[in-house]
């Protein structure tokens, strides 16, 4: 499949409102997609040492003058002239490469990690892409890291039916494999890990809006379509009481739709624009 193909068919939320941008600017975006998406598969269908290999070329590959893996070269085109998108997509790799097995993670300060590992390094890299200053760049981050949590609410049994647990021991003291089974314990824990991720979410997509304003206007129409009807997710999970065992949380295509308007009507309108002044600002 091509790169815009990967887009459409994978990501059901931003390829829609990927359809803002102009076609250049869409291709750029799809282009890291693909290479962001075939990082995760290489862990999520591979897996085991042989995904590690792969993956550590990958990272090695990435400062090599002639570089052999597909991905690699891929990025080194992408980013060509843009280091911090090329380091990015290196951390990247190297979180994913730490999840080509087991995975239990231990307390939110490690989950914050992974979280801004594997998604808020593609804030910034959308960021290089476009020129965005560096000082906007933790606002991306943060929006990148709320999807990814959103992602981990949405999925929880179905990852820990991989082996894998991202909800904290610290929320949800239980193995993947007992969530997996449904234990009544585990359960319960879940549901209760899953609200207060879902709180840190909402946190981030506060954030991660007040960086909107830097962004080019298309660029910053989609994106900010794209946050609220993720977002939308978790409304689905709270209305089913934050259950990990009823199937994964779908946003019906109206909903979308109507998310995704209310979110350009408030770009419009100018709410999303916030006074720029915390934590993120770098010199």
């Amino acid at each position: 499949m091509t790169p815009s193909q990967i887009m459409a068919h994978h990501a059901r939320s931003f390829a829609p409102a990927a359809r803002m941008l102009s076609r250049r600017d869409r291709d750029r975006v799809a282009r890291l997609y693909a290479i962001c998406r075939t990082v995760d598969d290489i862990a999520d269908r591979e897996g085991g040492a042989t995904a590690a290999a792969r993956l550590a070329t990958i990272a090695a590959d990435l400062h090599e003058p002639e570089p052999r893996d597909s991905v690699a070269i891929e990025a080194r085109a992408l980013f060509a002239g843009r280091e911090t998108g090329l380091a990015a997509f290196e951390e990247l790799v190297s979180t994913v490469q730490g999840d080509t097995g087991t995975v239990e993670i231990s307390d939110m300060e490690s989950l914050r990690r992974y979280a801004h590992g594997v998604a808020g390094t593609v804030g910034i890299m959308i960021c290089s892409l476009f020129d965005v200053p560096r000082r906007w760049h933790g606002y991306a981050a943060d929006l990148g890291c709320a999807m990814q949590l959103t992602n981990i609410c949405r999925d929880v049994r179905e990852d820990a039916c991989e082996g894998r647990r991202y909800l904290p021991a610290t929320l949800c003291p239980h193995s993947a494999a007992d969530i997996a089974a449904e234990h009544s314990a585990a359960m319960i824990d879940a549901r209760s890990a899953i609200a207060e991720l879902l709180v840190e979410a909402d946190r981030l997509y506060d954030s991660g809006r007040a960086g909107l304003p830097a962004l080019p206007l298309r660029l910053r129409l989609a994106v900010a379509a794209a946050a609220a009807m993720y977002q939308g997710i978790g409304d689905v999970l709270r209305r089913r009481g934050c259950a990990p065992d009823q199937g994964r949380a779908m946003v019906s295509p109206r909903r979308k739709a109507l998310l995704a308007m209310n979110a350009l009507l408030g770009q419009a309108l100018g709410r999303g624009e916030r006074t720029i002044g915390g934590h993120h600002v770098e010199t």
